[in-house]
């Protein structure tokens, strides 16, 4: 039996929201339970008496911009709680809807990194031109500052989370630069170049642009915190404002309303193959236990799927994996 532990509470869609995925999952996977933190008041009336789900009454709620230290002050909070329930090994898992930073500082303070990790990434898997694939890119903002041997780390992991949870035989491994040329790209991304360039790194094929990660034929792209971050924000912008702009366009006048109908189609499946929210969220890959970070403003279908990645990861037992890389 996998136990995950959910942190019901700080999202922007609410525990109501956050218990219909687990409701539901917990239907359609009778191999996971759950322990669910937050405020019983809330709580109890919608999961109480459900079977393998459990509630811990937590008094706090880790608020969106909350510092490392102030996140430790909060020990009753659900957030707090959840990550301490993997710490203490009493759940395989974690996931949470509620504030980045603040999990991200839980989850590498509470539950510290893999040994051999130098530094751990929040990797996300983004939709691609490639209906069938996703493109996993990390650190998307874990870290501001990393060293050359950080972006090797998260080749590393990358490549395993590629492998064993998205089912790629040989993934490609690529660094994100401002051109594709040896020597181009901050002295990070040089560095990182030139080690794996030198151990023949597994799939490792060079750089790579930004315009070029989404293609489809990019399986791991590993980049700076920082720049990763940008990326991240920058898709997630560019994709809202070109749904917008093709909506505006087909109600512009009758003509255009009546193209859209044939049309329709067409849009329905990109808009399926655009869609993050299949991908659950991301992952916190480096520390000792597995952390699942859904968006802020999941609803009941992104949040089933960030579940579903924790439990895919428990499964592959990617913790051990990435454990045991520095022997590969």
């Amino acid at each position: 039996m996998i136990e995950l532990a959910v942190d019901m509470m700080g999202s922007d869609k609410g525990p109501e929201t956050l218990a219909q995925s687990v409701l539901k999952y917990a239907k359609e996977h009778p191999e996971v339970s759950f322990t669910c933190f937050g405020d019983e008041k809330v709580l109890l009336p919608l999961l109480q008496g459900k079977e393998r789900i459990r509630v811990v009454h937590t008094t706090e709620i880790v608020p969106m911009e909350v510092k490392p230290l102030d996140f430790l002050r909060r020990r009753d909070s659900s957030m707090y709680k959840a990550i301490e329930a993997v710490q203490e090994e009493r759940c395989q898992g974690v996931v949470s809807a509620g504030s980045t930073g603040g999990f991200i500082s839980g989850a590498t303070i509470l539950l510290r990194n893999i040994e051999g990790v130098t530094r751990a990434g929040l990797c996300a898997a983004f939709p691609t031109l490639d209906p069938r694939k996703a493109a996993v890119i990390l650190d998307v903002g874990a870290n501001n500052v990393n060293t050359g041997a950080d972006l090797v780390c998260f080749a590393k992991m990358g490549t395993i989370y590629a492998r064993e949870v998205l089912h790629v035989a040989r993934p490609t491994v690529y660094t994100l630069s401002n051109g594709i040329e040896e020597g181009k790209g901050t002295d990070e991304v040089v560095d990182a170049y030139r080690q794996m360039k030198e151990t023949d790194f597994p799939g490792f094929m060079g750089n790579t642009e930004a315009r070029e990660v989404l293609d489809g034929k990019h399986d791991v792209i590993v980049t700076t915190g920082f720049a990763g971050n940008i990326l991240l924000k920058s898709t997630e912008g560019t994709a809202a404002m070109m749904n917008k702009l093709i909506k505006k366009a087909f109600l512009k006048n009758l003509k255009t309303k009546i193209g859209y109908l044939f049309a329709k189609p067409g849009f329905q499946e990109m808009r399926e193959n655009m869609d993050y929210k299949k991908y659950g969220g991301a992952i916190l890959l480096g520390v000792n236990g597995v952390a699942v970070k859904g968006h802020g403003n999941s609803d009941s279908y992104a949040f089933y799927n960030a579940i579903d990645v924790a439990r895919r990861m428990v499964e592959a037992r990617i913790v051990e994996k990435i454990g045991s890389m520095q022997n590969d």
